[in-house]
């Protein structure tokens, strides 16, 4: 196994080893003001390098070399835009010091006290096509398989089960608010 590592450390330094003084140049170039250093931005693109590695050793010399000051490039941009949100972001992270949240008791969602009996009852009352589809939907199949077994598209699927649901509600908002007066009371 530490044959095959060795092996691939050879084949990933000379790939990459007569780069590393053009890349290290334009590291430098790059971070001439500051701010980010060279080593560490070349360190990034011999990272991605050997991410990357498969796909590099069938580049040609031209093309690799190319790929390589591009990300050095793209990894230099990403920093720099890093640095500056944080940097401008830093004096209003000071006055955001949230205080420590005490969750106060759950309160129930007024479409929770409805019972499945209720629910089953409210489907009923849907148009066909709108039950035959929030059916399928309530035993867990997905737009697409709906969608096939209805002989429809998935956009169409998603157009119904929102159309189901807002019957839905209509239907149950009645028993809902009745429920919340009765608790207020």
């Amino acid at each position: 196994m530490s044959r095959t590592l060795i092996e691939d450390n050879h084949a990933f330094i000379s790939l990459i080893g007569p780069h590393m003084p053009l890349l290290l140049g334009l590291a430098r170039k790059l971070c001439r003001n500051g701010g980010v250093e060279p080593e560490d931005l070349v360190q990034d693109t011999l990272e991605r390098a050997l991410l990357h590695f498969e796909s590099l050793s069938g580049l040609s010399d031209a093309k690799r070399r190319a790929w390589l000051c591009t990300t050095l490039q793209r990894r230099f941009l990403d920093t720099c835009r890093r640095r500056s949100t944080e940097v401008k972001e830093s004096p209003h992270l000071e006055l955001v010091r949230a205080p420590v949240l005490v969750r106060e008791p759950r309160s129930w969602q007024a479409w929770e006290r409805v019972s499945e009996e209720e629910l089953r009852e409210a489907i009923t009352h849907l148009p066909p096509t709108l039950r035959a589809a929030f059916e399928l939907h309530i035993e867990g199949l997905r737009y697409k398989a709906i969608a096939k077994q209805l002989g429809t598209t998935r956009g169409t699927v998603g157009f119904w089960l929102h159309q189901a649901r807002r019957e839905l509600k209509a239907w149950l908002r009645p028993l809902t608010e009745e429920r919340v007066e009765e608790l207020a009371a």
